[in-house]
């Protein structure tokens, strides 16, 4: 049992350790830029599948932007809706159908109809506010950044609701590790509903989105971008989130969440593997606590209850509050219990039901 409690301290510190360094990063980045000048023109492009709900919002969003000069290329992939019928009402934007089936499919032939010097990506049901475009791109401008990442944050539609807003919570905890690695400089996550490309990097590692996997064309080009050493920025402004609802429920979030697992038999950043590897497994033993406590000494045990939730405590804190959307303790609590079973659902529903897109 000595091998077996001395095996489960690593873990859990390594856990606390990069958890830990993120939040430590992200509180106390600064950017300290010039946002004055930004890019000739910027492209903002999408590919909406069966969005007739959100289209007609999303566009008047996009094109009530701040920013002089932009476009909105958005791509109807295949829908079964009245998206296209929608999107065609606006004659202020390039509307194009898929030829072929599937968002990075979408993605590749959009491409070519995008005019920017910057293209940035997002999602039909993201919304923010009218300097969103204006802010990415002159931060963009301001590094020289061939990719930059920013926040999605999930709005929680009915606060009463606790299920909206645990997932909310999770939201911040994802956006700390992904901003917390990318000023590392070592970036694990991204996230393909605010991303954004110099166009011609975009063009020219277009086929690295690996169309293998239903998902994760942005973390595959992330992915290029670091095997080329290329210069990946995140954009710490609270003009740069996107706001979004997530899952209404625990089936649909269970079917994000398993594509997200699928792709990751794709990556090959060894750094991004060791990261995800320790998250995982410091769930897996989270969810397993019973047993640890039977069979190691209790204050293993205690030793990982308190790391562990001291480590996504804060992980949740620090960005929470610096985007305004202070969770409650008790929210963290409950999620701290629930996520460990959570993640291994998620691997469950992968490996055994498959993945499906909309």
């Amino acid at each position: 049992m000595i091998v077996f409690e001395v095996f489960l301290i690593l873990i859990v510190s390594v856990y606390a350790f990069l958890v830990l360094k993120c939040c430590v990063k992200f509180y106390f980045y600064k950017p300290e830029i010039n946002l004055k000048t930004s890019y000739k023109k910027v492209s903002v492009m999408v590919s909406a599948k069966n969005e007739e709900e959100n289209i007609s919002n999303f566009i008047t969003n996009i094109l009530s932007q701040s920013s002089e000069n932009y476009e909105l290329v958005l791509i109807d992939d295949n829908s079964l809706d009245k998206t296209f019928e929608i999107a065609e009402k606006f004659s202020d934007i390039i509307l194009k159908k898929n030829p072929f089936s599937g968002k990075k499919s979408a993605l590749k032939y959009g491409i070519d109809f995008c005019n920017g010097d910057f293209l940035i990506l997002t999602d039909a049901d993201c919304f923010g506010n009218r300097y969103w475009v204006e802010t990415i791109s002159k931060t963009a401008f301001a590094y020289d950044a061939d990719m930059v990442l920013a926040p999605v944050i999930i709005c929680a539609e009915d606060n009463s609701n606790i299920f909206q807003r645990l997932w909310q919570a999770e939201g911040f905890s994802l956006i700390t590790i992904t901003a917390g690695t990318c000023i590392w400089g070592r970036p694990v996550m991204s996230n393909g509903g605010n991303i954004g490309y110099k166009t011609f990097f975009f063009k020219n590692n277009v086929l690295s989105l690996n169309k293998k996997y239903s998902s994760g064309d942005d973390m595959f080009m992330m992915e290029s971008a670091q095997r080329q050493r290329k210069k990946i920025v995140y954009v710490k402004d609270r003009n740069a989130v996107v706001r979004t609802f997530g899952p209404k429920n625990l089936k649909q979030l269970l079917r994000q969440r398993s594509r997200w697992v699928s792709k990751t038999g794709g990556y090959k950043e060894k750094f991004t593997l060791f990261f995800a590897g320790v998250i995982f497994f410091g769930n897996f033993f989270a969810a397993m606590l019973p047993l640890v406590v039977w069979f190691t000494d209790w204050r293993v045990s205690v030793f990982m209850v308190l790391t562990k939730f001291l480590s996504d405590f804060f992980s949740v804190k620090v960005s929470s509050d610096y985007y305004r959307k202070k969770q409650k303790i008790s929210d963290i609590i409950v999620l701290e219990i629930i996520y460990p079973y959570y993640v291994l659902s998620s691997v469950a529903v992968f490996l055994f039901k498959g993945v499906r897109w909309k």
